[in-house]
């Protein structure tokens, strides 16, 4: 009896002892998992922040309001009105945005292109309706002011409503030279410029001047604030389902926003965010236990309203002194800490149950036996896998014994295959990892173009990479790379060739350029023996001319509407990293440039489309590619990347890719 109730009060001791050691331990491990929850929470709002900020740039904008035609048709119909008859102009005050028969273009790429259609609006509106002067003006000469397809267009159809155009049209101002502004006497006598000194110039500016001044520009009813106001409101509102969820930990969320990135707009007052958004700002509050950690500042007991929170902040770069806050709810986490200790409770209580009842029902005869058997198994579980148990009886203890030491040896197989399997497993979700955020994460929108990218990794990490980047106002950056190897090391390398094109690349209109300097970094640093090929694109948008060059990658494929056929260029070059005194390099890297015209298609991708084999070994080649091509040209963009991926399926017929795959394509609508 002595030694059951010894071994009894034994196994109750290690019970409570290994319920303290848990409790404490999953008590740190809870509020570690709580630190790295916050940090992934917080790099998701800044994600967030970041998408928040580049859309609240002119191009951004524009090109949101472009994208949701839904949400801005009432606004844009109600910029339509009927221009005033000869009898109106007497009363009226003033000229509609638009003529609700001759509609303004949506489609335009930047403001001054807006106010330039507006002016042609005005200009084609008093011409179709013959008012004043504007009779006497010679047919050629309207058709010269306006251009001669829109002139046909409004003799074609005098009253009735005329489409809304593609692109924005503008007044052709050689055609004033020798006219008088005064042929347009009710525009400018509207104006305040009817007077025989003022020129065609003094009218476009005045009508330029109140369209920024009053639609764009105006505080409360111009087009950036309408703009704007729907952006925030869909932008907040998706915040507010993240920090208004019965299961969110996120208990607030405030973009602190110090930089004018809009004209007209107070940072603090318009463009900073704070989510919920119904409650409005609540007062918070710092502790002394706020710390940095990183870049970031970590408050575990901060104050949100009065209650506990759970805070992080960070400021996004030194250039503009945003800063963004994240607040969990401290009760949410404290219920959960309560949770696990009632559960470790449970589980305590339990294992002493089972104990009491296992030393009550083997003791006595079996003590000598399971004490040798309880010394092997806390060698065993200490991890000294290699020992093996004796067996001192044929019993079950014995059985028992055994069996411990097959388990033994199991384990000790177990865990050196589990180590390798975890060390590779990390390599792969760290490669994996930073390829994802080298990717971009969306295809730009450009009026006038449609741009579409492809990408297949052969495993799971791959080694091919692309980007899109505006190097400014006017210009759209796209590459298209392969690096030499796989896994991390290829990680590596396509991170930092991300890195120096995305910085050479800036406000810098050479590709050859930035291919020599960023040969000369990269070249220094890259490991012996590898390689990046990559062909780079630059496409200034109004003129549609692509400048080109190439590190040693395969040709661009450019399909040429008038000819209805492909030609592949090649400007020449060897491959980034190779010439580590850069002098080869320069000497062999050509650039050139390509003038695009409508329906015209180029095509940049790595060497795992044409060298994609059969399961007889056939390449899919270059002259198959062109083919495809030639067939598909004047599909959209994403269809014929869907018809050349479907035939490089149909032509390897497995899921198993022979190499990465990526494609890049333009074509100018």
């Amino acid at each position: 009896m002595k030694v059951v109730l010894s071994m009894s009060a034994l196994s109750i001791g290690i019970v409570i002892i290994m319920f303290l050691i848990v409790q404490l331990v999953g008590r740190s491990a809870l509020e570690d998992t709580i630190r790295d929850s916050g940090r992934a929470n917080l790099q998701q709002a800044e994600a967030n922040y970041r998408n928040y900020v580049n859309t609240l740039s002119e191009t951004g904008m524009i090109a949101y309001f472009q994208s949701r035609k839904d949400k801005f048709g009432k606004y844009w119909d109600g910029l339509h009105r009927p221009w005033p008859t000869a009898e109106e102009r007497k009363t009226r005050r003033g000229y509609p945005w638009f003529n609700k028969d001759i509609p303004g273009c949506r489609q335009f790429a930047n403001y001054n292109q807006l106010i330039n259609d507006r002016i042609w609006v005005m200009v084609a509106s008093e011409i179709r309706g013959n008012y004043g002067e504007v009779a006497n003006i010679p047919d050629e000469k309207k058709a010269a002011i306006i251009g001669k397809a829109h002139y046909d267009e409004l003799k074609r159809n005098p009253t009735g409503k005329l489409l809304e155009p593609a692109s924005p049209r503008q007044v052709n101002d050689e055609a004033w030279k020798d006219l008088s502004i005064n042929f347009f006497g009710d525009l400018a006598a509207y104006y305040g410029l009817k007077d025989k000194q003022k020129s065609w110039s003094d009218l476009r500016t005045a009508i330029a001047k109140e369209t920024q001044d009053n639609l764009v520009a105006h505080p409360q009813q111009g087009i950036r604030r309408a703009i704007f106001t729907e952006y925030k409101a869909e932008f907040v509102n998706d915040l507010d389902q993240l920090t208004t969820a019965d299961d969110t930990q996120v208990r607030l969320l405030i973009f602190e926003i110090k930089t004018p990135i809009l004209p007209g707009f107070d940072p603090a007052k318009d463009l900073s965010v704070i989510s919920p958004s119904k409650e409005g700002m609540p007062e918070v509050a710092e502790s002394s236990a706020k710390r940095t950690d990183k870049e970031m500042n970590i408050d575990p007991a901060a104050q949100v309203a009065g209650g506990p929170a759970f805070s992080f902040s960070r400021t996004q770069g030194s250039a503009t002194g945003d800063v963004v806050y994240l607040y969990l709810d401290r009760k949410f986490i404290n219920a959960r800490q309560n949770n696990l200790v009632l559960l470790l409770f449970g589980v305590a209580f339990v294992a002493v149950l089972i104990s009491l009842g296992t030393a009550f029902l083997v003791g006595g005869n079996i003590t000598r036996p399971l004490q040798v058997l309880m010394s092997d198994i806390q060698i065993i579980s200490g991890g000294n896998f290699d020992h093996k148990p004796i067996a001192q009886s044929r019993d079950e203890v014995g059985i028992v014994s055994r069996l411990l030491g097959d388990m033994a040896a199991g384990l000790k197989q177990a865990q050196e295959v589990w180590a390798e399997n975890q060390s590779r497993k990390h390599d792969l979700d760290i490669a994996k990892e930073i390829q994802e955020n080298l990717l971009p994460k969306h295809v730009p929108r450009i009026a006038g173009y449609d741009v579409s990218a492809y990408y297949s990794p052969s495993k799971e990490v791959g080694g091919d990479y692309y980007d899109f980047f505006l190097v400014d106002k006017t210009h759209l950056g796209m590459i298209c790379a392969d690096v030499s190897g796989k896994g991390i090391p290829g990680s590596m390398v396509m991170m930092m060739t991300k890195a120096l094109v995305s910085y050479e690349a800036e406000s810098n209109l050479s590709p050859r350029d930035i291919f020599c300097k960023v040969n000369r970094t990269l070249a220094k640093d890259i490991k012996r023996g590898m390689f990046v090929t990559a062909f780079y694109m630059l496409l200034d948008i109004p003129t549609a001319r692509l400048t080109v060059a190439s590190a040693g990658h395969n040709p661009l494929l450019m399909y040429r509407a008038s000819t209805k056929q492909c030609v592949e260029i090649n400007p020449g070059g060897i491959a980034l990293g190779f010439d580590k005194d850069g002098r080869l390099f320069e000497r062999n890297m050509k650039e050139e440039t390509i003038q695009l015209q409508r329906g015209d298609r180029v095509v940049i991708y790595t060497d795992g489309v044409t060298e994609a084999m059969s399961p007889e070994g056939a390449e899919f080649t270059s002259e198959r590619l062109i083919s495809i091509t030639t067939q598909a040209a004047n599909a959209p963009s994403s269809q014929y990347l869907t018809t050349l991926v479907n035939a490089l399926q149909a032509h390897a017929q497995s899921d198993d890719q022979h190499d990465d795959i990526t494609i890049v394509t333009v074509k100018v609508g």
